[in-house]
């Protein structure tokens, strides 16, 4: 209950489970497809499946970027479809599409695989105070040479019994096994 506490039971602490590399590719193949075969218009999504995994501030504010960009361009076309519009009008508006789609799927996958390369890059996460040995098992160690370490508590203080007590409890257990040894004897004798 006082000591530290208790070393893990396996040899080795196994590492963190990583998402699974096929789980991470059908995802990245789901996503791509989805800008490609919306022609552009869902370019947001990948920025927003990486806003959401590395949860970055510039992640988000390009997934709000490209949100914007997509909806520009879509309502720039449902207001001027039925116009005949320039070759210029149409080469500009494709290339936007083309751009959102192709920018934000490439950010998409670079951001995306360096973000788990890093996470497969960490050592695994370890209790703090905790310091492992060659064979794996764990044995603790204070954080800083000469500090008390936080996972072993005192024992509880025990009072402190007056010298004049002492020789009281001293003398009545003399006075006591005088007595037994004179009770056996006269036991003995019987």
């Amino acid at each position: 209950m006082y000591g530290p506490p208790q070393a893990p039971q396996s040899p080795q602490v196994p590492p963190p489970k990583s998402p699974a590399s096929g789980g991470l590719v059908a995802l990245r193949v789901l996503f791509c497809a989805l800008s490609l075969l919306s022609c552009g218009f869902l370019g947001w999504a990948p920025l927003l499946r990486l806003a959401v995994v590395t949860r970055k501030r510039r992640d988000w504010v390009l997934f709000g970027l490209a949100l914007l960009g997509s909806a520009g361009l879509f309502t720039y076309i449902v207001v001027t479809g039925e116009e005949t519009g320039s070759d210029l009008e149409a080469f500009l508006g494709i290339g936007a599409i083309v751009l959102l789609a192709a920018g934000s799927i490439t950010y998409y996958l670079v951001a995306e695989i360096r973000h788990f390369e890093r996470l497969r890059a960490q050592p695994p996460y370890r209790p703090m105070g905790y310091a492992y040995g060659a064979d794996g098992t764990a044995v603790t160690a204070p954080s800083a040479p000469g500090a008390p370490n936080p996972y072993i508590c005192a024992p509880p203080p025990v009072p402190p019994v007056p010298a004049p007590r002492i020789d009281q409890v001293r003398a009545e257990l003399d006075e006591l096994s005088d007595l037994l040894r004179t009770r056996g004897e006269d036991d003995g004798r019987a």
